[in-house]
């Protein structure tokens, strides 16, 4: 270090380990006033007990300043960043500093780009975490909605299905004793394996109805007696059943429509009240911008979602338990028919003999 103007002789702190070429090297000097200590690399090299000049005039490092002095032309090399302070710096400080210069710098390293993490649901997680207590509320009911409506619909198909499936083999069954024995099969085991199938299906119970009928038409001698009133009688009680059938196939169809008109507009009424307390609180802020805003749609836009994915399902399994249930309606009006015109042609019959128990 020279004095001002060359006044001063250069103060030289004693010989150390020499600088390695070719490398960045971190070099700091500090002054408390009494001593000069050189730090290379965040460690101490050396010190020399001298004062710092008055810097009242122009600072030059190296030999590139024009008129430098010969003693600075030894320093030869690159000079990447010259920082001066006030305030000297404490050798920890200088160390963590010496750490984080260079481009194999220690302190901080530069790992792999951010990923969303699996469990964020990116987007949607956003949309989730900016949903209102209000709006929480309507999708809480519409989630419970669709839970009911996926419930009616798994046990309505189970049900309609068992049913079909009986009424096929009951069918069957009646198209091989019919012509010889109308009611031959009234008095099936309900424990047996035959029975079992029978009970199941709803033409049997129309069927069983039917043969109530004509069993309750007994005169004193132990024949059965058959009117066209009777026929009548008859047709009306199977009718009655009939009723209560299509009753227990239509059971909890409710819910379905409710579902798949409601669950829309419950959405709609969570989306408008969540978009109208999000303009509330922008008014509030008094601050208009896009990140205010899309957060708040597009949570009060999830309550419509919601009451779509409610309605949607609820739609399709409607349609298809309608089609189901009316194909089943269908079958049990043809049989009703079907046992009156053949408890007629039987009642015509000289000898009854298909009216037999």
């Amino acid at each position: 270090v020279d004095g001002a103007a060359g006044s001063a002789a250069p103060v030289r702190t004693p010989a150390a380990s020499p600088v390695a070429a070719n490398q960045w090297t971190y070099v700091a000097v500090t002054a408390d006033g009494k001593n000069l200590t050189v730090y290379v690399n965040g460690k101490q090299a050396a010190q020399v007990a001298a004062a710092l000049p008055a810097l009242n005039g122009v600072a030059t490092v190296g030999a590139d300043a024009a008129g430098a002095p010969a003693g600075f032309a030894a320093y030869t090399g690159t000079l990447d960043e010259l920082r001066l302070s006030k305030i000297a710096r404490s050798p920890a400080a200088l160390a963590v500093d010496a750490l984080a210069q260079g481009s194999e710098s220690k302190l901080v390293a530069y790992g792999a780009d951010e990923k969303q993490s699996g469990f964020g649901f990116g987007y949607f997680g956003v949309i989730v975490q900016s949903v209102t207590v209000d709006a929480w509320v309507v999708i809480t009911i519409l989630l419970g909605m669709a839970l009911v409506s996926w419930i009616v619909m798994w046990t309505k198909a189970r049900y309609v299905g068992t049913v079909d499936k009986a009424n096929q083999y009951f069918v069957q069954r009646f198209r091989e004793v019919a012509g010889r024995h109308l009611v031959g099969l009234a008095h099936v085991d309900e424990a047996s394996a035959e029975g079992r199938r029978l009970y199941q299906s709803s033409l049997y119970r129309l069927y069983k109805a039917g043969v109530h009928e004509i069993h309750s038409r007994v005169d004193g001698n132990g024949r059965t007696v058959i009117t066209s009133e009777s026929i009548e009688a008859i047709r009306a009680s199977m009718d009655a059943t009939l009723v209560r059938e299509n009753q227990q196939l239509s059971k909890s169809m409710v819910l379905l429509t409710i579902a798949i008109s409601g669950g829309p507009f419950l959405g709609l009424l969570g989306t408008v009240v969540g978009v109208m307390i999000t303009f509330a609180a922008i008014a509030a802020a008094g601050d208009v911008n896009v990140n205010a805003i899309a957060p708040g749609i597009a949570a009060a836009l999830l309550a419509t979602v919601t009451g779509l994915f409610v309605a949607i399902p609820a739609l399709f399994g409607y349609n298809y338990l309608l089609i189901r249930n009316k194909n089943v309606t269908a079958n049990m009006q043809v049989f009703v028919d079907e046992f009156v015109t053949r408890l007629a042609e039987a009642h015509r019959a000289p000898d009854h003999a298909v009216l037999a128990d």
